[in-house]
């Protein structure tokens, strides 16, 4: 009884140690797989920082030292992020690369200098708008720089007024504690909570709205109003002027503006357009970029408010037909928001786009109402009588004035521009705000050609990466030879986007592809090398044959079969840009020159090692392609946490077994089984569809010839069971919600897929290396054959060395991603005693045709 007591001691303490040691792998796989969570999202957030630059340095838009400062080193510590977490992902490897981080950071920081110090224009609490410029836009923000630049460099009439600075701000916001108040506030606010957020944040607008102003603040409000309005009693337009960085952009709208305001309530009217960068929108947007309270300053614009007789809107040139090469005038009665919000039917004037344009025609809308101040300052629609709306809202001159100040403001700026303007009771022309008319990618209302019918339409669709037009013959290049014979001015068309066809950017007229994100390698190459892109072109492949003439409208997605003429003098640079000779748009270019250009662009190469990354794009991609990598060689350990797996119930000719990492099933921590229909992984969820159907799944032994099989007998007789070539019977799936490693090792074959399926396209991706087989080799490289032959019909790239073959398919949307690991589940279900069916060249692609044709038996 003792002895039976001991042993059964003994196997018990057995037991929780394998226990224990199951439990500590499944944390290292956790481990591994938040670092590399966390590699993926700096990532993601560095491919956006890199086309952000690349449209700044566009110079279309405003921007500081603060704004090139803060990028550069945004862009280094998620650079550093994606290094160290690489890092940790294997200890030991990749120490190099956080070397290579420092190394480039080094130079970059020389670049950038120290955050710009505070001048004596920063320092002041309010600037008159005629004291202003482009170069001031950290201390007043994007509005007030922008009507400064206009009135004081561009000679453009824009309403009095003035500008309260950051700095204002930032005093406001330390007077007796508020902002310590503030923050207390702050952190009291969970972001799951949307009814406790609401009420927290009504708080927080409620205490700026009662806080007392700094009484320098008060006085100098005073002196402001007094000076820019030379002491008259002119109502006010009270408007936010948001810092140019920080993602301004996702603030858009968001902020107050008030408009008819007494000179008497300025100040009150002040603390509601700073509270209102409270509003739940913008703190959760604050929150969730890690942006704290010190780094969130709001200029404010008081501006005269312009009783207009008449308003509207101006386009340097048609908005859009990009071949229409005028200006456009649209004008209303009253004020601009009935012509901005197209309430009703404005005038409508078309001139030449010259220095002194000449009218080419004019057509009068109905104009039937007006919206107008009311006798308490209050806004009102009112009719307008049938004689004025008979009448144009401007004469002739006065629109030919209009577009000849329109042409002027473009020449300044070197852009086409956007332009919101307005007459006064007494008529004179007021420009109230001018923005770029954006030609580049992701502007959904940014000017386009028309479709035109002088050549056919081969193809129509996708995402603009950088607009523009080229003409020549396709080149679809399928190997690195190819890429080395590329012709001068040849139309690149790839399944996919691809880091290597960097090499060819010099030649290349266009980019089309069918798959691709605009902030990946690939799109930011070639920005920099303003070569047109059409990412996302489905069909592409199918539709535009080797050799075709076409030509390419990068910027409404189409091509064309032939040569169109038309279009082709859009291939010019369609704006030359002035402001990229500005001290500020410089630093930016000297910077980008350490952070956007991709010299890594091959990873089988000897040169892709950390000691040959140059800039932070080159650690970005030598960090991204290793990760896959490691997390491809997760499924080494999967078997070292068998005690802790559940098994897959479902009709599988393996042993499958699930580790749940983060979300992957709905069952409980204690399950020991799990179904399909349980599995919450996205990847696993497809790949078990494909594997489960029923015309894939072997009712009974596959027919095979006699030679395939004395084939196998001989290859086991000479590696036989528990040797080195035979793996164990057991398969293991890591997951969780969004990720997948699947490992089978049955019998001779052994393969790994590893596959990430989420919404940021960037991210996602499948690898999938399949080897071994139970046949003579002759068999065994014949299957591999046939099953790359699958692979690249799919769309994967594929590298076949002996009986093994690796792939890989990235950067593809979620349905796209799912849609292949489909096809791989049913691709690993016939593959299965397939090497014994291959007794001849011939099998390989008649395996590959009855595949794609869904003939799996």
């Amino acid at each position: 009884m003792a002895w039976a007591t001991l042993i059964d001691r003994l196997f018990a303490g057995r037991a929780a140690q394998k226990t224990h040691s199951d439990k500590s792998v499944v944390k290292n796989f956790r481990k591994r797989y938040a670092r590399f969570r966390k590699l993926l999202d700096a990532n993601a957030a560095l491919g956006d920082i890199m086309a952000e630059i690349e449209l700044k340095l566009g110079g279309k838009s405003l921007f500081g030292q603060l704004y090139v400062h803060r990028t550069a080193l945004k862009a280094i510590e998620l650079t550093r992020r994606m290094a160290v977490s690489l890092s940790a992902m294997h200890a030991g490897r990749y120490a190099g690369l956080s070397q290579a981080v420092n190394r480039i950071a080094e130079k970059l920081q020389r670049v950038i200098g120290e955050e710009v110090s505070c001048d004596v224009a920063c320092q002041s609490l309010t600037l008159d708008l005629r004291q202003i410029d482009a170069s001031m836009v950290d201390w007043v923000g994007g509005k007030c720089a922008n009507l400064g630049e206009m009135q004081s460099m561009a000679g453009i009439p824009v309403p009095r007024g003035f500008a309260v600075t950051i700095t204002a701000f930032q005093r406001f916001i330390t007077h007796q504690g508020l902002d310590k108040e503030l923050n207390a506030l702050l952190a009291g606010i969970d972001s799951e909570d949307r009814d406790g957020l609401s009420a927290i944040l009504d708080s927080i607008r409620a205490r700026i709205e009662a806080a007392p102003l700094p009484p320098e603040l008060e006085e100098r409000f005073a002196v402001a109003l007094n000076h820019s309005f030379n002491g008259e009693n002119v109502r006010l337009a009270v408007r936010s002027s948001a810092q140019a960085e920080d993602g301004a952009k996702s603030f858009a709208g968001q902020f107050l503006t008030e408009l008819n305001v007494r000179q008497e309530d300025f100040s009150d009217s002040y603390r509601r357009v700073i509270a209102s960068l409270f509003t739940p929108s913008a703190t959760l947007y604050r929150m969730h970029q890690g942006i704290p309270l010190s780094a969130s300053a709001m200029a404010v614009a008081c501006l005269e408010m312009v009783d207009a007789r008449s308003s509207g809107v101006a386009y340097s040139h048609d908005p859009v037909n990009l071949l229409q090469d005028t200006l456009l005038i649209n004008g209303v009665w009253g004020l601009g928001r009935y012509a901005v919000d197209g309430i009703v039917d404005p005038d409508l004037w078309v001139f030449t786009r010259e220095e002194k344009p000449d009218l080419a025609r004019r057509r009068r809308g109905s104009k039937d109402r007006r919206l107008v101040f009311g006798p308490d300052g209050e806004l009102m629609d009112q009719p307008v009588p049938e004689e004025e709306q008979r009448s144009f809202s401007l004469t002739e001159q006065e629109a030919q004035a209009l577009a000849a100040l329109v042409m002027q403001l473009e020449k300044h700026y070197g852009g086409y521009q956007d332009i919101e303007w307005a007459q006064t009771r007494d008529g004179r022309l007021i420009f109230l705000q001018s923005r770029p008319l954006d030609t580049h990618f992701g502007n959904a209302n940014a000017p386009k050609p028309p479709l035109l019918t002088t050549r056919p339409l081969l193809l129509e669709g996708g995402d603009t990466a950088y607009p523009g037009v080229g003409h020549g013959l396709v080149v679809r290049p399928e190997t690195a030879e190819d890429l080395l014979h590329f012709p001068q001015d040849g139309i690149l068309v790839a399944a996919h986007s691809n880091a290597e066809y960097a090499t060819v950017m010099d030649r290349a007229q266009a980019v089309i592809t069918e798959t691709g994100g605009i902030t990946g390698h690939m799109a930011t190459i070639c920005r920099e090398f303003r070569v047109p892109t059409i990412l996302n072109a489905k069909g592409a492949m199918a539709r535009l044959d080797k050799g075709q003439e076409v030509t390419v409208d990068a910027f409404s997605c189409r091509v064309y079969d032939g040569k169109v003429e038309e279009l082709l003098p859009l291939r010019l640079s369609l704006d030359p840009v002035r402001l990229q000779d500005t001290p500020v748009h410089t630093m930016l270019r000297d910077a980008a020159r350490y952070i956007l250009p991709l010299n890594l662009t091959d990873p089988s190469s000897g040169r892709f090692t950390p000691e040959n990354c140059q800039t932070l794009h080159d650690v970005m991609r030598y960090a991204h392609e290793h990760s896959y990598q490691e997390m491809f060689a997760i499924s080494d350990n999967a078997s070292d946490a068998g005690g802790v797996a559940m098994k897959l119930k479902a009709p599988l000719p393996i042993d499958l077994y699930i580790i749940d990492l983060d979300r992957g099933t709905r069952t409980s921590a204690e399950a020991r089984a799990v179904t399909p229909e349980e599995i919450l992984c996205a990847p696993l969820k497809a790949l078990l569809k494909g594997m489960l159907r029923p015309d894939v799944m072997f009712r009974r032994p596959r027919p095979i010839s006699m030679g395939g099989f004395i084939s196998v007998m001989g290859q086991q007789m000479g590696n036989p069971q528990g040797g080195d070539g035979r793996f164990g019977d057991k398969s293991y799936a890591i997951i969780s919600d969004r990720y997948m490693n699947f490992s089978s090792r049955v019998g001779y074959h052994y393969s790994i897929l590893d596959s990430y399926c989420g919404q940021t396209m960037s991210k996602n991706y499948i690898s999938f290396s399949f080897q071994g087989g139970a046949a003579g080799e002759v068999r065994r490289v014949r299957r591999i054959k046939a099953i790359s032959l699958v692979l690249k019909e799919l769309g994967f790239s594929v590298n076949v060395q002996g009986d093994t073959v690796k792939s890989r398919f990235q950067k593809y949307p979620a349905p796209d991603i799912e849609e292949r690991l489909d096809q791989l589940g049913r691709l690993l279900q016939v593959t299965r005693q397939m090497d014994m069916l291959m007794v001849n060249d011939e099998a390989i692609v008649q395996f590959r045709d009855d595949f794609m044709n869904g003939i799996y038996h």
